[in-house]
């Protein structure tokens, strides 16, 4: 009898009463007997009192997740507002200039974005203040226009050489976005730089995706050629 009882581990009592789940309806008796310890203090419990414990941890748990969503919700909410006022001020700019004004100062003053730079690689039908045109003479700008996808915003670091060449400012931004402008080709590029890890690589995008749409199609005509 020792010897078999030497030979049942613990592993074999658990999945024993894994598939015999109505083991304690035979034998309740048991159930006053067992020592259950206490997650966090360690002292036997009751059966009920560990069940209480787990159901109201599991209770917690759920209200976080609840409240994250709720939290979530509540900034996507704030941001699609900031959005649909976005897309209402740059329809109603009367002018290409006014246009391009729009998207800088809506940048800037709604969406308090510390470093705005509206620049292309192509040249514009019309010369507009506020437009940048890149040459492709630097390695980092044909990089940029090789690699950037319509439709695809990027978000994150870029090296020193790349944020000068955008934002032509010595203050190190901590992180970028990079909003791709055209439909078949990319033409251009809004960038956003921020002194904070704002722009991170697991930032969500489909807000920014829609701006960059509204800016393509308020100004693709200028890049038509």
């Amino acid at each position: 009898m020792s010897s078999l009882l030497n030979d049942i581990h613990e592993e074999d009592v658990a999945n024993f009463l894994n598939r015999n789940r109505e083991f304690f309806h035979v034998f309740p008796n048991l159930l006053d007997e067992l020592s259950i310890p206490h997650p966090e203090t360690g002292k036997a419990v009751s059966l009920l009192e560990r069940q209480i414990y787990q159901l109201r941890k599991q209770r917690d748990e759920l209200q976080v997740e609840v409240d994250t969503l709720i939290n979530i919700a509540g900034e996507n909410g704030q941001l699609f507002n900031k959005v649909k006022e976005f897309t209402k001020a740059l329809m109603a700019a009367r002018s290409e200039q006014e246009a391009v004004d729009c998207i800088i100062e809506e940048m800037q003053q709604r969406f308090q974005v510390e470093e705005v730079a509206l620049v292309s690689w192509d040249v514009p039908s019309t010369s507009l203040h506020g437009i940048t045109q890149l040459g492709i003479s630097q390695t980092w700008v044909e990089t940029m226009k090789s690699t950037l996808q319509p439709e695809e915003p990027a978000c994150g670091l870029l090296e020193d050489a790349w944020q000068k060449g955008l934002f032509h400012t010595n203050e190190p931004m901590q992180s970028v976005c990079l909003l791709p402008l055209g439909e078949k080709r990319v033409w251009g590029v809004l960038a956003l730089g921020s002194t904070t890890d704002r722009f991170h690589p697991n930032l969500g995008t489909y807000f920014l995706r829609i701006m960059a749409e509204m800016v393509t199609a308020r100004l693709s005509h200028l890049f038509a050629g």
